[in-house]
């Protein structure tokens, strides 16, 4: 932590030019972390241990199977579309008040697991529990310029996802390996996963904002539309920030779904081996490696970082193009190496995206707007397109997932001509 908070001159002045003591930093990042952790249980379970038990632990066919993991894929992403809907919560209380009021939201549904034995029941409530997390992820990204500085926004955003995909991994290894012994142990650990959830939040209730800002009068659609475009027209670099992270994010909803069913039918992996090499792994490496891409970001960009990050991303998914088709397990795991290290770096930049490229605080909702919105449209039509892809030949989604992911190389190696070449930082407005 002190690593994080004693940065070297200037950015140390900027430190307490923007009024963000030393106490006050080291003070949030302890509460942030501890929700981080807690909370990472609870994502651990609803977004990576759901589709291995829904794939698992069911006794439906492989059609059925597919489109349970194919809701629990899409449930998450559909949340942004409800972002207007969000942003206007956040005006209305708080975007503090947000997180834990959607975070209450997204945990109580796992309690009534206890009692449900259907794959369908399952994934509704898995879904559910998505939608409103959603809403908590908007909230959390947009509060982090009240809580740090921006000159110290990728190292601690690497700590926070550390501890938050720490407990990730530890939910995501506990749920494989006791579904292998019993497949109704979900009906325990869900329930554990949403009190471990509410823990995080009595933590993240503790943060102590700098400013809190005014309340906002509440837009019309049509006004925030107008804005998103004015955005989109005119920042140049967003435009093609955000047009790569579109096709990064759908290289990997379009073979994500497919890889796990073929991983169960195709290699004879069971829940503990699919969630250990295609979560617990890929998580592990993910918090090890994002404090490391948090130091990266805040020297070369958030650009010039979703570089590297493409480049090893579409190695990762080549493995698993050639592990699956050629039935090559040592591929997989290699594949699931690289993932988590491509992953460690997109967290850090998907959190920080809104953050990085709004010219002053009130552009933020806007920004994150758009921003959410993308990250919608890919997660909900994507897992779909590679389901029916699948229909054809199962090695055509992920084929396809190769050729998107290296096209977004190019999309970045295109935008670099539009960056700065004297500082990664982009100015503040005061």
């Amino acid at each position: 932590m002190s690593a994080i908070i004693h940065a070297p001159s200037p950015r140390a002045r900027l430190t307490t030019e923007l009024d963000f003591s030393e106490k006050l930093i080291r003070h949030n990042l302890l509460m942030e972390s501890l929700f981080s952790l807690f909370n990472g249980f609870f994502m651990g379970m609803i977004l990576f241990a759901a589709p291995a038990i829904a794939a698992t632990c069911f006794p439906v066919d492989a059609a059925t199977k597919m489109a349970y993991v194919t809701v629990i894929t899409c449930a998450f992403p559909c949340g942004a579309f409800l972002g207007p809907m969000w942003a206007a919560w956040g005006r209305w209380v708080g975007m503090h008040q947000l997180v834990l009021q959607t975070a209450l939201l997204a945990n109580l549904p796992l309690f009534a697991l206890y009692w449900v034995e259907n794959g369908a029941a399952f994934t509704a409530i898995i879904a559910l529990a998505q939608l409103f997390h959603s809403g908590m992820r908007m909230g959390q990204s947009s509060t982090y310029h009240c809580t740090y500085p921006r000159s110290l926004f990728g190292r601690v955003l690497g700590v926070l996802i550390f501890w938050n995909y720490l407990g990730m991994v530890v939910a995501a290894l506990l749920a494989g390996q006791v579904s292998d012994y019993d497949p109704r142990s979900y009906q325990w650990l869900y329930p554990l996963a949403g009190l471990c959830g509410l823990v995080g939040c009595t933590f993240y209730s503790q943060l102590r904002l700098r400013h809190r800002g005014s309340v906002a009068p509440l837009n019309t659609w049509k006004a925030g539309w107008h804005r998103a475009r004015q955005v989109l027209e005119h920042d140049r670099r967003f435009r093609y920030f955000e047009m790569a992270f579109f096709l990064s994010g759908s290289a990997f909803f379009v073979s994500w779904g497919i890889s796990i069913v073929l991983a169960h039918e195709r290699l004879g992996w069971d829940t503990g081996a699919i969630t250990l090499w295609m979560t617990v792994v890929p998580q592990l490496i993910l918090a090890l490696t994002s404090p490391g891409w948090g130091w990266v970001l805040d020297r070369i960009g958030i650009v010039r970082t979703r570089l590297l990050i493409a480049i090893v991303m579409t190695f990762y998914l080549a493995c698993y193009l050639g592990g699956l088709v050629w039935l090559i397990p040592g591929l997989m795991y290699l594949g699931s190496v690289l993932r988590g290290v491509s992953e460690g770096g997109g967290q850090v930049t998907w959190a920080l995206a809104s953050v990085q490229f709004a010219p002053a605080p009130e552009d933020i909702p806007t920004y994150n707007g758009i921003h959410f919105i993308f990250n919608g449209l890919r997660g909900l039509v994507m897992p779909w397109v590679g389901k029916w892809l699948a229909i054809f030949a199962a090695g055509l989604p992920l084929g396809l997932s190769v050729i998107i992911s290296a096209i977004s190389v190019g999309v970045i190696c295109w935008s670099l001509r539009w960056e700065q070449a004297a500082s990664p930082h982009p100015p503040t407005h005061e």
